[in-house]
């Protein structure tokens, strides 16, 4: 198969340390007993999760290790991570059990930006969280909540999360063009949902099919995702000035349902746009996402899994609105044509809609944000349908009943 994309050529011969050994595996291991065991005599706690929790963590690294065809950076990147989440899971435990307060925080009404991949979700989050009445939470704590070590002041955390971040940036930086990463951003909730193992984060990052068909049958893991995402909130939330929370992730289309039974109370913003622009432009952001860990990626894969999984998702989502399955009067609508045409206009929409204050000088933070972050700052996202073994005619056919339900504007 040939090559995905090209590579910086220091990466290439980094995972080619991999390859001439045939010993990936052997030069970074990733056994979950051993990692386990270091991130507890690296913090000196005990206590990260009950049974099942343990089973399915051990079944997901598992699975990176044997299922995913990571090379040798993919086997690092995922090292490195599982690490530092087992790290951090391990302070919030012990936090939670030393301040109960914590888990008695209320997390009232929170905002949920959901959508297909490019279809505005993120800028729209970046322009809410712009609204000082409102939080949303950024990289940094994502991947440093607590402080621990030397790392005790925010701006030492938000420097450890910056060398992260800026990693993907180097080691491709075509992403940039898809995803602009920085510590300061508000972030997805996946980035915080890898301590679930079972949740989004490491299935986006690595193709585990083995524990994907596991994992559906553990219907408890879903609820177990959402009560560590409100525990998480709260955590960050404590001490600090109570906000309406700004939470984004498609993810979140596919768990529709035990979101609202976690957060009875949340509003969501469901962003629309012509299939036609994002089913390519998603299935290059899956297989870039997948690329930047192994040289594995089939780019037709990509283009069937974006063509059905969103379309099932995005449909799964309308049809238990006209079912009343979840409560469709606390779903907004918000179309990525509307959002381009006039960006303040389309944000009132969703504040009327939402019942919240248009807080003083909002159109102007709008204006002089988009002002200074300009489409294409980074460079233009070049993709097409054919490069995922896609066309017009076939998106048109699969989404019919998507676009013609929410009357979704076609884009030239």
């Amino acid at each position: 198969m040939a090559p995905y994309r090209e590579r910086p050529d220091w990466l290439r011969r980094l995972n080619a340390f991999g390859a001439a050994t045939n010993a990936a595996a052997g030069l970074v291991p990733l056994d979950p007993d051993e990692l386990l065991a270091l991130a507890r005599s690296t913090t000196g706690l005990e206590v990260i999760g009950d049974e099942a929790w343990l089973e399915t963590y051990r079944r997901m690294v598992g699975a990176i290790d044997g299922e995913s065809q990571a090379n040798l950076i993919g086997r690092f990147l995922a090292r490195a991570e599982i690490l530092r989440v087992l790290q951090t899971r391990l302070r919030l435990v012990d936090a939670w059990a030393k301040e109960p307060a914590i888990l008695e925080e209320p997390i009232d009404r929170p905002i949920f930006v959901l959508g297909a991949p490019r279809t505005g979700t993120t800028i729209l989050l970046e322009l809410l969280a712009l609204d000082p009445g409102l939080r949303a939470p950024l990289a940094w704590e994502a991947h440093h909540p607590l402080p621990h070590g030397e790392f005790v002041e925010r701006d030492s955390r938000r420097l450890l999360a910056e060398s992260e971040q800026e990693l993907w940036m180097e080691m491709q930086p075509e992403f940039a063009t898809l995803h602009e990463m920085g510590s300061d951003l508000p972030c997805e909730c996946v980035h915080f949902l890898s301590l679930e193992f079972g949740g989004p984060y490491w299935l986006m990052h690595y193709r585990v099919s083995g524990f994907t068909a596991w994992s559906m049958t553990r219907p408890e893991i879903v609820p177990r995702t959402y009560q560590l995402h409100r525990r998480f909130l709260q955590t960050l939330q404590h001490g600090e000035e109570r906000k309406p929370w700004l939470l984004k992730s498609p993810a979140h289309l596919a768990t529709i349902e035990g979101l609202f039974a976690e957060y009875p109370d949340a509003i969501v913003v469901h962003t629309h746009r012509d299939p036609r622009k994002f089913v390519g432009s998603a299935a290059s952001t899956t297989a870039m996402i997948q690329w930047l860990r192994s040289e594995a990626v089939d780019p037709a894969l990509h283009g069937q899994l974006a063509l059905g999984g969103f379309n099932m998702m995005l449909n799964g989502v309308k049809d238990l609105r006209k079912a009343g399955q979840i409560p469709d009067d606390q779903i907004i609508d918000s179309h990525f044509s509307d959002l381009m045409k006039d960006p303040v206009a389309a944000l009132r929409k969703i504040y009327e809609a939402a019942h919240l204050d248009w807080p003083d000088g909002h159109a102007e933070r709008i204006t002089a944000y988009l002002r200074d972050k300009p489409k294409g700052k980074h460079g233009a996202h070049a993709y097409s349908l054919e490069e995922y073994g896609l066309d017009e005619a076939t998106v048109d056919a699969a989404y019919a009943d998507y676009v013609a339900h929410y009357g979704i504007e076609q884009e030239g």
